[in-house]
């Protein structure tokens, strides 16, 4: 006795003295505290243990067996054989769950998981007159199989391994139907090593999410999945069960497993019906520098005519026309150093004359049909201009006299 209070001691003390980093692992979920104090458990047989209690002293072990109340005035429970019986005590955190739960299973099939002593026990005769060989204090405990459903409807809600892993706990209790990927007994490390609860236990899997199945084999009438075997992986099933959420890691006690194909995607709802498109509206001009119809227009200088839409830039070669307005007079001259430019950004046409223009004479820019917009909507005149067939837009412009262009005139 005094040999296994020293190994405690020495196993909080090391537990104590642990880096930071295993101390985050086990808050996250990722090391499970009691493993990581006394040790990965070993599966063990209950005769074993009640025959051998030496070779399992201070070590934590899994074992199951059938599930009795002792004999002591205090409520206590024992896991028994033919030949003998170990007296079992939850940890503080699973006792107020087990002691719901267990009402329900007394005679019945429980596996327990926790650190085995064979003193420390109140030892005493179980209601079958054993004498106890030794006492569990468990930490994890799975109940008796969930009873024969085979041809009972079992009414759940469908939901995907993504909403049962990324809303961990919601769905814990409710009765779900899902359906993954087999995995075998973690066969591709989908889920923490630590985590697997009993050597039955298989995996599921969609996408990212993973999930142990418990409660029952991958097994219906005319199929049999190998826990053990990668070629089995590539098949689908359909499980049926009540999920249960511990730290990051989610369980499934299924009542029904069949074979089936991969989850549907949910249909989703049909797009509204688009608006019809919007009639297309053809250009007009919007404003002019210098305006329409301005007077005393500096004899050198551009002119900017701005657009409703994004014209098409080939379209104003050959439909552009610069003149002087009226009769020749002696003295015009041709616009041969016309230049015309297009700035797309602001959708604004440039015209440079290339030549002065002669004081107090009225100038024509003439936008020729046949200019179009990038819809190939050809440009059209603003309100209450009338166009004619050759001309789609004119703009005029007075050009300022001498007398206009001295200073202080």
């Amino acid at each position: 006795m005094a040999s296994a209070a020293r190994r405690g001691t020495a196993i909080l003390f090391v537990l104590a003295a642990s880096t930071a980093t295993a101390q985050e692992l086990i808050q996250s979920g990722d090391i499970d505290r009691y493993e990581y104090q006394f040790g990965r458990p070993v599966d063990v047989t209950l005769n074993d243990l009640i025959n051998n209690p030496s070779s399992y002293e201070g070590r934590a072990v899994k074992t199951r067996g059938n599930i009795d109340m002792g004999t002591s005035l205090q409520p206590t429970y024992v896991m028994r054989d033919t030949f003998g019986a170990i007296m079992l005590a939850p940890v503080p955190e699973a006792e107020e769950n087990f002691r719901v739960d267990v009402r329900t299973w007394i005679g019945r099939e429980v596996q327990v998981t926790g650190v085995f002593n064979q003193t420390g026990s109140q030892s005493g005769a179980t209601s079958g007159g054993l004498e106890s060989r030794g006492f569990i204090r468990f930490w994890k405990y799975l109940g008796p199989p969930e009873r024969d459903l085979k041809g009972v409807a079992i009414k759940a809600d469908q939901v995907t391994l993504e909403d049962l892993v990324s809303k961990a706990g919601k769905l814990d209790g409710k009765t779900v139907r899902v359906v993954g990927k087999f995995r075998g007994r973690n066969l591709f490390g989908d889920l923490p090593a630590h985590s697997e609860r009993d050597s039955s236990d298989w995996v599921i899997k969609d996408d990212v999410y993973a999930v142990w199945i418990t409660g029952k084999r991958p097994k219906g009438t005319g199929w049999e999945l190998d826990l053990g075997l990668k070629r089995d992986t590539a098949k689908w099933v359909e499980v049926v069960g009540r999920p249960e959420t511990v730290g990051n890691v989610t369980y499934i006690r299924a009542l029904s497993v069949v074979l089936g194909g991969p989850p549907r995607v949910a249909a989703e709802a049909a797009p509204p019906t688009p608006p019809p498109p919007r009639p297309k509206v053809p250009p007009v001009v919007v404003f002019s520098l210098p305006l329409d119809g301005e007077r005393d227009v500096p004899s050198t200088g551009l002119f900017k005519v701005q657009f409703s839409k994004d014209m098409d830039e080939d379209s104003f070669r050959g439909h552009i026309v610069f003149r002087y307005a009226g009769p020749r007079l002696p003295g015009d001259r041709e616009f041969v150093g016309l230049k015309v430019s297009y700035d797309g950004g602001r959708r604004a046409l440039i015209v440079d004359p290339g030549d002065v223009l002669r004081p107090g004479r009225v100038v024509e820019l003439r936008l020729l049909s046949g200019i179009v917009d990038m819809d190939g909507l050809p440009l059209t005149p603003r309100p209450g201009h009338q166009p004619t067939a050759a001309t789609a837009e004119l703009l005029r412009f007075e050009v300022a006299t001498s007398s206009a262009l001295l200073p202080g005139s």
